[in-house]
């Protein structure tokens, strides 16, 4: 027998009587899961922590602090709906706040009480919902002088000649002179035109105020014209004239052309036109029509 194999039986023959305790193939198996259950929460562990220190590189680098409303270390995202502004001139308040409304927007009065002329944001131009529309109401008139039938006499005028189309506006208004005196109007326009808007205005001008228009004529920068044997002033019509205002028209915009005159010793005249209207009919014409209505204009008393 060789020396290697009489070692191993040698071996074999010492441990064959002794047996493993009951326990020890449990505590080699728990000691197998301890282990692997060790291993496993370290991996979740070291998951975790390369998503969390993964997702915002992966954001910034994907989608930058613009489009993914990242600032600061903090994400925000910001929904922008725009809608466009309807048209809601020519309703009343009411009929343009619920346009708005119906469209996601916010409707602000600013002036006025009857219809709507004009409104900011104009009609058609995109904004994002809930902004605010400023709604310009016309004033409603007032009819100071009462039922003028035709309105061609009030003041102590009456009014001979009127371009074709236009009528009465159906109001008139009278205020006193700063030193004595009164000053009337009325206005002519088209039958469809909304209250308060106007093609044609006249003013009645009594004592001081009156003087003013004298004193416009006299004006050596303001352009003149005769009609009849009167002298007149026409501001706003030639590049070459005064396009300054007297100022007695309430509301009226620099670039009113009017021509006034001196009616008799206790009443002067202004007509003005509509700037809308001007531009329609163009400058040339402007000065013939205001020419034209005031030759017509006598006194009535």
């Amino acid at each position: 027998m060789k020396v290697e194999e009489a070692l191993t039986d040698a071996m074999a023959a010492s441990v064959a009587e002794v047996e493993a305790p009951p326990t020890l193939g449990g505590g080699v198996r728990r000691r197998h899961r301890v282990h692997v259950l060790r291993f496993r929460t370290a991996g979740a562990a070291l998951a975790v922590a390369v998503l969390a220190a993964g997702a915002p590189v992966y954001l910034a680098a994907t989608a930058g602090p613009e489009a993914a409303g990242v600032t600061s270390g903090t994400s925000t995202v910001r929904v922008v709906t725009k809608v466009a502004v309807p048209d809601v001139t020519n309703k009343t308040f009411a009929e343009a706040q619920a346009a708005l409304q119906a469209a996601g927007l916010v409707g602000e009065k600013t002036t006025g009480d009857e219809d709507v002329f004009g409104q900011d944001p104009k009609p058609g131009v995109e904004v994002e919902t809930g902004s605010t529309v400023k709604l310009y109401l016309v004033d409603k008139p007032p009819n100071a002088l009462g039922d003028l039938g035709d309105g061609r006499t009030f003041g102590g005028i009456t009014l001979g000649y009127l371009p074709d189309g236009l009528v009465w506006g159906s109001w008139s208004n009278k205020w006193p002179g700063p030193s004595g005196g009164t000053s009337y109007t009325t206005t002519f326009d088209a039958p469809d035109t909304p209250a308060g808007h106007y093609g044609i205005q006249v003013f009645v001008h009594e004592g001081e105020v009156g003087e003013r228009v004298d004193a416009a004529i006299r004006n050596e920068n303001v352009q003149t014209v005769d009609i009849g044997d009167r002298r007149a002033y026409l501001s706003s019509v030639s590049e070459g004239g005064d396009h300054s205002r007297l100022g007695t028209q309430q509301g009226a915009e620099p670039s009113t052309p009017t021509i006034g005159f001196r009616l008799t010793d206790d009443l002067a005249v202004e007509v003005a036109m509509n700037p809308e209207r001007a531009e329609k009919i163009g400058m040339d014409a402007v000065a013939a029509e205001l020419k034209k209505i005031a030759e017509g204009v006598r006194a009535s008393k």
